[in-house]
């Protein structure tokens, strides 16, 4: 069947779930109107009669009529502006003046009353004027004449979707007749599988789905476009978005922008509404973080002082930051203007507002409530809307809370919280929730719906822990000598080593330092850069903040990074700032002033971080910035701060906006590198609550008997996969375990698809219940099936390393519907770690569980197969005799190598120790020309993995493979580093090498160790 056929197909259908709703059918072509008509002139000019009884008469209606088609048909200014003037006089704020001179406000579209209206949808509806191409719209709603929607839609069964119908709207239909669109409330796209709305001519990542809290979440294709449907295009729902959802920002500054909400602000925003008018005294709004509560706090607000039975209220914008303050006045103004807007500067200014009785919206901090003393204000109208709810708000008299409660002692509370808390010292539940509300919630948009909703993208946790060593022995015997040499005794020796032994000190190491910084600067312009991203490094205090500015700075200017800037070809030089706080205070650290940002300094430099093509692409931070900063450029958070429960939650949130690029890149994830090994924390931070959960979907981790039960089940599947593994030991996490295991999936066709796909599901549900004494048993084998994945599924170009990424980063949160892989890491602690005799014991065992992640090098210039085998067969054949005896030397052992047959895991690793020896031949050979074998090109790195993938044997597994491949990677390290000298160059590889083997459960001695290290030395040592 043709595709437009299919289009048509889908159209009907929609053209059928619409009639139901309110909606009454003319085809395009049937329609009362000229092609070169964007009104419906005789349906306008009859909605114009009937709204208007009592009124009308005095009025030439065609004269009405006829201005009302010029104020559509005129676009200066551009379509936002023109866009707004028509929304206004269809909400009836637009004064026509009668044949005697008196202005009347006139009613164009009754929007109390959706069926008083004359309401069509159409198909096939062209538009033309002479000298453009004639563009036809699939779908357009209209109302009373005016075309208030317009529908593209695509065949659900072709390769284009719906971003491809919004691109039509925006790049061609509203582009090309943009006085179309002046009446245009919202346009929708659709491929039948999915259905997007938006402001026409918003970018893609603007558009939204519509659905309901109410419905089930598992709702998809057909029957979700239906649903959607049924609501975005309800009569009623239409108008409501006209009425009182629709805003703009023309206040110029800017580009114009148009707000259109999403379906949880409609719906949060309505019961807020309600709720006052029903003299409730306050509610609890629980929606995800980065899914929009400022603008919905300006919905909220919007719809309380349009209604005039709320007998002209006062409404307090209530936050806990100044820059909150900023963010909330700012999207509040663009949107609505300035009238009756107040931002008091000082406390006392804030009491006279409230003593004076100013109505209007209040936009303030808590903290300007200390004081206030008892009934400021006992009005019942006053609306406090409080945002990051969590934060600050407690019941206690003396709180700043507790105050500003007793100075408006009849007030309505409403809070807004992605993070509400239930602790010892806070319960956000009791302080806001009505205890009718299910859950003590008035509204929840969770973050599975989020998700879902692509209202924000899933947040990839990348655990790199940070491994050193410590000579405990001789640290501890070097201190006590010291304590011996200056007579220090016993509260001495504690209070030195208290001091000096905390946390600081490990993170103050300036190899440390220098090892996270170069890691953050790799790691970030493999990835984020080249999309335009920008990053954020959250410090463990201010001082680290500052060093790890310097050192950021001093890794961008080196010739490295030069040379993939350059690559990239978007900046010469990129750099790294700091925003951390700085008081005025007499006791304030000299050495921190500098860094003191003044309001505007800040703005400023928020302003060049959000630029796509600015220079400055990090932030280093430590606790500002750290939540109620929306960056949605900001692509990765590199993390090296122990945090705790809300504050980590909303940290980790940071790179969950959605963003597309100026150049057309989509943010599809966001990335936090976690330096520290927060697993469990993040378990803790992501836990509902709420002691009954809010329903299935609705909080992070509702059951954890359920999550329980599946893993067992999930775990049981690969037992009865692997049931045929001659001897396998489940609670042996070793290399023969991984090896075995793969040659099983070898073997086995399909057996390697399953095994995956049942993995996943382990390592997504891993993190969520590894604390539950149920799994215990189950960690050696959680941890070997994790090992086998990831030798099975090594990935090398960037596209499949960031899918590996979404597969096996350490955790994939439910909050965020990423994968999981855990890795058994060390939960955080915020207390000091004291690195006394007992402290380092203690410390020792707590880094012994900690495993590395494997280097992510970016591999995008690997050769191909052919162009390995050419390299490694020109390097025996350039050089020398074909006859002579070290080219035959080599070339035998090369030939023995290939012929070798492969018996079992001691034979692979033999094998492996033999390649080893050549591949040093072979880089020794180039080092000396005159006696050897030459290599042809320059880079010899990676001349292992070559031999190994080109002389193998069928019964060499991946394992080996890879394990080659880190090998190689581990030179490709060491080359790339600066060393102080030969000595630090040797202890730095030997340390890595010895890392991949420990990741391959073989021990750091013997063969094949001794062959790799030997084959390390080979690249690196000078002669």
């Amino acid at each position: 069947m043709a595709k437009g056929i299919r289009e048509r197909e889908f159209q009907n259908l929609m053209i059928q779930w619409s009639i139901p709703i309110g909606w009454g059918f003319t085809a395009g072509r049937s329609l009362p109107r000229e092609t070169t008509q964007t009104v419906i002139i005789g349906q306008l000019r009859d909605a114009i009669v009937r709204l208007n009884p009592g009124v009308i008469d005095g009025f030439d209606v065609d004269a009405v009529v006829e201005e009302i088609v010029a104020t559509v048909n005129a676009v200066e200014g551009g379509l936002v502006r023109a866009n707004e003037q028509v929304l206004r006089m269809l909400r009836g704020r637009k004064e026509f003046r009668d044949g005697d001179g008196v202005w009347h406000a006139l009613k164009v579209i009754d929007l109390e009353h959706p069926t008083a209206n004359t309401l069509v949808v159409s198909d096939e509806v062209t538009i033309t004027v002479p000298g453009k191409t004639s563009r036809r719209f699939d779908l357009v709603y209209w109302v009373n004449g005016l075309p208030l929607v317009v529908v593209e839609v695509k065949s659900p069964t072709a390769e284009s979707g719906w971003i491809d119908a919004a691109h039509e709207i925006n790049n061609v239909y509203a582009a090309e007749y943009p006085w179309f669109f002046t009446p245009n409330v919202f346009a929708v796209a659709s491929d039948g599988r999915k259905i997007r709305f938006g402001a026409a001519g918003a970018p893609t990542n603007l558009w939204q789905p519509f659905r309901s809290t109410a419905d089930d979440e598992n709702l998809s294709g057909q029957d979700d476009v239906k649903r959607s449907v049924e609501l975005l295009l309800n009569p009623a729902t239409v108008l409501d978005v006209l009425a009182n959802f629709a805003l703009f920002d023309t206040s110029g500054g800017g580009v114009d922008k148009k707000y259109l909400p999403r379906y949880p602000q409609m719906e949060a925003a309505h019961l807020i509404h309600e709720r006052v008018l029903a003299g409730g005294q306050k509610g609890l709004i629980w929606h995800h973080q980065g899914s929009g509560k400022t603008l919905l706090m300006v919905f909220a607000a919007s719809l309380l002082l349009a209604d005039t039975r709320t007998e002209s209220p006062t409404i307090i914008l209530l936050s806990d930051r100044t820059q909150l303050v900023r963010q909330t006045s700012g999207v509040f103004t663009s949107a609505m203007g300035d009238a009756y807007f107040h931002k008091p500067a000082t406390s006392q200014e804030l009491r006279s507002l409230l003593a004076d009785d100013v109505r209007g919206v209040i936009s303030t901090t808590v903290h300007k409530f200390a004081d206030a003393g008892k009934n400021l204000s006992t009005r019942s109208n006053i609306i406090v809307l409080v945002d990051e709810a969590h934060r600050t708000q407690s019941a206690k008299e003396k709180s700043l809370a507790g105050q500003m409660r007793a100075a408006l002692p009849h007030a309505k509370f409403f809070g807004m919280t992605g993070t509400p808390v239930r602790n010892l010292a806070t319960d956000t539940f009791t302080l806001f929730g009505e205890e009718t509300d299910h859950g003590r919630v008035l509204h929840r948009y969770s973050v599975s719906r989020s998700l879902l909703d692509e209202a924000t993208v899933p947040v990839m946790l990348d655990a790199r822990p940070v491994l050193f060593e410590i000579e405990d022995q001789a640290l501890q015997a070097e201190f006590d000598q010291f304590a011996d040499d200056f007579d220090l005794d016993d509260p001495d020796r504690e209070a030195l080593s208290r001091k000096f032994g905390r946390l600081t000190s490990v993170f103050a190491n300036p190899d440390r330092i220098h090892a996270v910084c170069q890691d953050i600067v790799d790691h970030y312009l493999a990835g984020a850069y080249r999309n335009g991203l920008k990053a954020q490094v959250v410090a463990y205090n201010r001082e680290l903040a500052v060093a790890y500015r310097d050192k950021i700075n001093e890794l961008l200017a080196g010739f490295e990074v030069s040379q993939v800037l350059a690559e990239v070809g978007k900046h010469d030089r990129i750099t790294a700032e700091v925003n951390i706080s700085v008081s005025d205070a007499k006791n304030e650290n000299p050495a921190m002033r500098p860094f003191q940002l003044s309001e505007t300094e800040e703005e400023e430099q928020k302003r060049r971080f959000l630029s796509p093509d600015g220079p400055l692409c990090f932030l280093v931070v430590t606790s500002k910035l750290m939540t109620g900063f929306d960056a949605p450029n900001e692509g990765v958070l590199y993390l090296d701060k122990p945090l705790k429960a809300h504050t980590l939650f909303q940290t980790i949130t940071r790179p969950n906006r959605t963003w597309v690029s100026p150049s057309g890149f989509m943010k599809t994830s966001g990335v936090v590198v976690d330096y520290i090994g927060l697993a469990e924390e993040v378990q803790r931070a992501v836990a509902d609550p709420t002691s009954e959960g809010a329903g299935k979907g609705g909080g992070f981790v509702t059951d954890p008997s359920e999550l329980v039960a599946e893993f067992r089940t999930t775990f049981a599947r690969i037992e009865d996969l692997l049931v045929d593994v001659d001897g396998l030991d489940l609670t042996v996490h070793g290399y023969e375990s991984v090896r075995a295991i793969n040659v099983f999936l070898d073997a086995n066709r399909g057996a390697a698809e399953v095994f995956a796909k049942d993995y996943r599901l382990l390592a997504r549900l891993y993190p969520l219940i590894s604390t539950d004494k149920r799994v215990t048993k189950y960690r050696d084998g959680f941890g070997l099936f994790g090992s086998v994945y990831t030798t099975l599924f090594k990935k090398s170009s960037d596209e499949e390393r960031k899918e590996r990424l979404a597969e096996l980063g350490p955790m994939v949160l439910e909050i965020i519907n990423a994968h999981v892989h855990s890795f058994n890491v060390v939960a955080s602690q915020e207390e000091a770690l004291v690195l006394d005799a007992q402290g380092i014991v203690i410390l020792k065992e707590l880094l012994a569980l900690v495993r590395p992640k494997p280097d992510k090098d970016d591999e995008d210039n690997t050769p191909s197969a052919a162009e390995i085998l050419d390299r490694i067969k020109a390097a025996l054949d350039k050089g020398v005799e074909p006859g002579s005896a070290k080219y035959t030397a080599l070339a035998e052992r090369i030939k023995q190598l290939r012929d070798r047959i492969i018996q079992n895991s001691q034979d692979a690793l033999e094998f492996l120790s033999e390649a080893l020896r050549i591949a040093r031949a072979i880089v020794n050979a180039e080092k000396h020309p005159d006696n050897a074998v030459v290599v042809l090109d320059d880079d010899h790195v990676g001349v292992l993995s070559r031999i190994i993938h080109d002389h193998a044997p069928t019964g060499l597994t991946v394992t080996e493979r890879n394990l080659a491949e880190e090998i190689d990677l581990v030179v490709t390290r060491t080359l790339a580093q600066s060393w102080d000298n030969a000595d630090a160059r040797n202890r730095g590889a030997r340390r890595a090498t010895a890392a991949v083997f420990r990741r391959y459960m073989l021990k750091p001695v013997g063969e094949p160790y001794d062959s790799t290290v030997a084959y390390i030395e080979a690249h690196y040592l000078v002669d």
